[in-house]
Parts: structure tokens; C-alpha cells; sequence
């Protein structure tokens, strides 16, 4: 009998020994997407605008959490705020005419203060706003802002073209009381200043 009681606890310390080990095995993978860079030219945080910002490449089916961008303002009192959301890519390097794949239910509002950055500013999103990609592709990472106000910092050309790093973002006019349209503008207006300095964080499934 004594025998047997040693093996069980022997074996029910294995057991709780390899649970941290099992669990991190089996946990999922941080990641980041869009751009962590701090980029040197700033632009107008544009009100009643869906804004796709920056071009996301997913390899595997994620949900993203969080939400960050480089941005400077003064005079906020909390009431300047914003959708988050991630419309799919054409496959031509615009989100033209594609659909919504997942958007923040909440607005989430800029810092209430008197002058603020220019520097990062995190949201962590409810769960109940956390934003899901089914599937691996290239998305953009979009916002719908109450209200023109502040600036966020973007890439800009110098020179030639630059291929390897900067491309377009496009936007189009949207009533940010009726949350991001189902479907992309078919024929947006488009600026070469990207990526902007705003990317997101989450977890893959």
C-alpha cells in the first residue's frame, strides 16, 4: 500500500511540475502588426473619415487586442474618440471595394489633457471589442474618429518611389455615428504618406 502511495504522489508531482511547460507549449503567439516605427512627418487626425492606415500581412487566424498610435495633440477633454477596425485588401495593394472583416464595438477615446506627446498612446481593447482575422491575407488597419483633431506621424516619399517601405493610404467620408460601412468606398482618396505610426497587438489562434 505504502508503495502505491509513494508512485501516485511521485506521479502527481510529474504532473504539477509539467503543467507551466505543457501550458506554455500549447499558449498562444504574441503579435504585432502594422508600424511600431515612430515615422517623422505628422498629419491632421481626420474626424468623419474611415482612414485605412496601414497594410497587415496575417499568416494565421488572429485576434487582436490592442491598439497603438504615435500621435500629438493639446486642449482634449476626453471626448475626441475613435473606432478601431480591419477591412481586407484587394489584392492590389488597396482595400477598394472589400469588405469589413472586424471592427471595435466601443469608441475609444485620446487621453483627457492640456498638451500630450508627441508619443505612443496604447488602448487595450474590452473583450467584447477584440478584433478577429479568420483568415491568413493582407488587411488594413483602419480608424473612424469623431472629430478632426490632433496628428498622427506617417512615412513620407523622399525622392524616388520607395517600394520597399512606403505606399498609399486611402480614406473616404463616413458619419462616425453610424460606425464603419459594411463595405469599403469603391473609389477612396488616396494620399502616398504610408504606413502611420499605429499598429496592433493580439494573439494568434
Amino acid at each position: 500500500m505504502k508503495k502505491r502511495v509513494s508512485l501516485y504522489l511521485m506521479l502527481l508531482a510529474v504532473f504539477l511540475v509539467a503543467q507551466p511547460i505543457m501550458a506554455q507549449t500549447f499558449a498562444a503567439t504574441l503579435v504585432f502588426y502594422g508600424d511600431p516605427n515612430v515615422e517623422q512627418w505628422s498629419a491632421t487626425l481626420g474626424g468623419g473619415l474611415v482612414q485605412a492606415y496601414t497594410m497587415i500581412t496575417v499568416d494565421a487566424p488572429t485576434v487582436l487586442k490592442s491598439v497603438s498610435m504615435f500621435l500629438q495633440y493639446s486642449g482634449s477633454d476626453g471626448s475626441q474618440c475613435m473606432y478601431f477596425g480591419i477591412y481586407q485588401d484587394s489584392g492590389n495593394g488597396n482595400p477598394s471595394g472589400q469588405p469589413l472583416v472586424s471592427a471595435t464595438n466601443s469608441a475609444y477615446c485620446l487621453k483627457s489633457a492640456a498638451t500630450w506627446g508627441p508619443a505612443w498612446q496604447t488602448w487595450k481593447l474590452l473583450p467584447s471589442d477584440y478584433m478577429t482575422i479568420s483568415a491568413p491575407g493582407t488587411y488594413w488597419l483602419c480608424t473612424l474618429a469623431s472629430q478632426t483633431y490632433g496628428t498622427i506621424y506617417h512615412y513620407s516619399y523622399v525622392g524616388a518611389y520607395d517600394y520597399t517601405y512606403g505606399y498609399s493610404s486611402y480614406f473616404f467620408v463616413a458619419p462616425f455615428a453610424n460606425g464603419f460601412p459594411q463595405i469599403f468606398d469603391l473609389h477612396p482618396a488616396s494620399e502616398t504618406n504610408g504606413p502611420y505610426s499605429i499598429y496592433a497587438t493580439g494573439t494568434t489562434l
